[in-house]
């Protein structure tokens, strides 16, 4: 199933770092409507949802390459991966979405030296919690894979056969 145990590939890696980024920025994003003169919080946000976003494109990536590699599937698992793989795609795209918004709200007030409350940053809340939403429902169908299907956990782990 793998040819490394202790590191079968780079989505083990690349996965996790996104999702802390994305759990904290909406908070930050929180912060800016309480703490106005805190324009750290505003910047540190946006700062946290590209890097994020493109920690996620990452982990996509490494996600696709690492299913290539997994043989001798059963039906159930190769369904897994399928749904697995289509809500990391939705949460790719909800977290671009969340970036330009905050990226917008942040260019939009470069020389503010107080957080304005405006329609982007109005927008961008529920955006983001609703992609911090689909990233706890991504990591629960991967977590569901190596947990349930016992995917990419090294070669003494049970493979699936299909038989």
């Amino acid at each position: 199933l793998v040819t490394n145990p202790g590191f079968p590939n780079l989505h083990v890696i690349a996965v996790h770092f996104p999702i802390v980024c994305v759990l904290i920025a909406p908070f930050l994003d929180l912060g800016c409507l309480f703490f106005r003169r805190s324009m750290w919080l505003d910047r540190t946000a946006t700062f946290l949802y590209v890097v994020g976003t493109v920690g996620a494109g990452a982990a996509y990536l490494t996600g696709e390459r690492a299913a290539e590699t997994l043989v001798n599937l059963s039906p159930a698992a190769e369904s897994a991966i399928a749904d697995h793989e289509s809500f990391a795609g939705l949460t790719l795209v909800a977290l671009a979405v969340v970036s330009l918004a905050r990226f917008t709200v942040s260019w939009l007030s470069r020389d503010d030296r107080r957080i304005r409350i405006g329609f982007f940053r109005l927008a961008a809340i529920p955006i983001a919690l609703a992609a911090l939403l689909l990233v706890a429902v991504t990591a629960d169908r991967g977590g569901h894979l190596v947990y349930g299907h016992g995917l990419g956990v090294g070669e003494k782990s049970r493979v699936e056969t299909g038989e």
